[in-house]
């Protein structure tokens, strides 16, 4: 049976709000959009800033040294409950019209900026930020519009709708891309499906259309932006002009990169599974050849003399392998072996998560060695910090049976005991492997490198706000449920701050995740582990 598919972007957009929205019912319709405009507004500021960020940094420690923050944390705190309770209320029924009038906005307006100003009176005092603002008001009015150009250039070349996506250009690389993935097929298939005016091309049982979306342009725009905060950030150790060569060879690596991800795609769906590859494989596959790509680039700039001025070694056989790589190395290995496992599954269930586990484990025992240093004695409050983060994690989990709907059909379609080993290896990865790969790479290492380069000079129980708000809110955005994430990154931060012990944080961690299995187990709450 022929299947005929559209092929999604290179990475996969979240889809579009609703255009007929009007009003107060607009603002709340893109509530979901503001946050993602306030990354780009901030980034652009932090950008402009980034040449004085040393001399804000210690006025920022000057100021804030004798400052009183515990007042401005508790009101932060109340600020926050009500706007999680107002939002709550406001968005309990959509569908009523009157729960969403102008004076429902004007409160929800009033207290998310009551939250976040309190927020930042929590971490200065308001002469910090008005000294900043007076001293560097061009430079943060600059990064903002610098960060709203970039966020609208790139919805532009994302969202199908976009004039600027329909124009030539887009049209051409599409028109190329389309070529060369009917030629890379012509290598295994001697029927093909190649209709050039619709963009269309596959093979007689699964075919797609490849749009500009399609052609490699956000590839190509992501990478190009790399390149050129990599040449920034290592201009010292790089040749120029030589260094630039590094634009067309990325650029060129990604477009042929996104050929053979749409080809491997024709394949999956022609011989394995249509549906495999359409939810399975292009959401993934995409991510998985930038990363690639990313490194390769990173291990030719750094390792050929052409580039580098002092071209980087690999150490000798058997030499130990350095803290930093060591605490680093568990989460890569997880996350990477989370990609390709997600890029084979489909319906919601990773039925190659023991994979995941077992290459996470493997990488944790070739590093051990590394750890030994760190203190892996624990004490009983480790277990109380991670039971009440549990408890927090619940009060902010819906309590929808639909988010699991995927991994217990799934699980239903295994045999007794591929299921049982499944469930075995879920409980082992969720409960152990996980904890320790997240835990070195976030209070192990980010904590640390946050406050100086090398680590090895931070004890693991040194405090700053800035690594404690960060690391924090870095670890919630590695999860689907940002907030619990972030509130449970600060709860193991403060695991480890008490005796400055990894161990404790682990524990706390792992009490946490354990618990939340046998929730899964006990009650069939399914969309835990989604």
């Amino acid at each position: 049976m022929k299947s005929s598919y559209t092929v999604p972007s290179l990475f996969s957009p979240i889809p579009r709000f609703a255009q007929d929205t009007y009003g107060p019912v607009a603002l709340f319709h893109h509530t979901k959009e503001i946050w993602k405009l306030g990354l780009w507004l901030g980034s652009g500021g932090l950008l402009l800033l980034a040449p004085r960020h040393a001399h804000l940094l210690g006025e920022f420690r000057r100021q804030s040294r004798y400052h009183r923050w515990q007042g401005w944390l508790c009101g932060q705190c109340l600020a926050f409950v009500a706007l999680v309770a107002t939002t709550a209320y406001l968005f309990a029924q959509p569908t009523q019209a009157e729960r969403l009038d102008l004076g429902g906005a004007v409160v929800w307006a009033a207290l998310l900026g009551a939250t976040l100003w309190l927020w930042l009176l929590a971490l200065a005092p308001a002469r910090f930020w008005a000294w900043l603002v007076r001293r560097e008001a061009p430079a943060l009015v600059a990064g903002m519009v610098l960060g709203y150009c970039a966020s609208r250039v790139v919805e532009q070349l994302v969202w199908q709708e976009a004039p600027l996506a329909q124009k030539e250009l887009w049209g051409i690389l599409s028109g190329y891309t389309l070529a060369l993935v009917h030629t890379l097929l012509g290598w295994i298939y001697p029927d093909r499906v190649y209709i050039p005016e619709s963009a269309v091309v596959g093979t007689p049982d699964f075919a797609v259309e490849i749009t500009y979306a399609c052609s490699g342009i956000e590839g190509i725009s992501l990478i190009v932006l790399f390149i050129a905060l990599y040449l920034g950030l290592f201009h010292k150790e790089l040749r120029f002009p030589q260094s630039f060569w590094l634009f067309p060879l990325g650029i060129c690596a990604i477009w042929l990169g996104n050929a053979l991800r749409i080809a491997a795609l024709i394949i999956l769906g022609s011989e394995i599974s249509p549906e495999l590859a359409s939810e399975g494989f292009h959401a993934q596959a995409g991510w998985i050849m930038l990363i690639l790509i990313i490194l390769g680039l990173l291990w030719v700039s750094h390792r050929w003399h052409y580039f580098a001025t002092s071209p980087a070694y690999s150490p000798s056989k058997g030499g130990a392998i350095r803290l930093e790589t060591g605490l680093l190395l568990p989460l890569l290995a997880l996350l990477a072996t989370t990609m390709i496992t997600a890029a084979f599954s489909s319906g919601g269930f990773d039925s190659l998560y023991p994979l995941k586990v077992l290459v996470t484990l493997a990488v944790l025992g070739y590093c051990w060695n590394a750890y030994t240093r760190l203190g892996w004695h624990w004490d009983w409050q480790a277990p109380l910090i991670g039971g009440a983060v549990f408890a927090v994690w619940m009060a902010l989990e819906p309590d929808s049976g639909a988010d699991g709907a995927g991994l217990a059909q799934g699980l239903a379609g295994l045999s007794g005991g591929p299921a049982a080993l499944w469930l075995v290896f879920r409980v082992l990865g969720s409960v152990v492997a996980v904890p320790l790969a997240e835990e070195l790479a976030f209070r192990g290492y980010l904590l640390r490198k946050l406050i100086a380069r090398d680590i090895e000079t931070v004890p693991p129980g040194r405090f700053t706000w800035v690594s404690f708000l960060a690391s924090s809110v870095l670890f919630g955005l590695l999860h689907e449920r940002w907030l619990a994430g972030s509130l449970a990154g600060m709860g193991y931060a403060l695991a480890l701050y008490r005796r400055g012990r990894i161990g404790d944080a682990v524990v706390a961690h792992m009490t946490t995740n354990g618990l939340i299995a046998l929730t899964v187990l006990a009650r069939g709450r399914w969309g835990l582990w989604t």
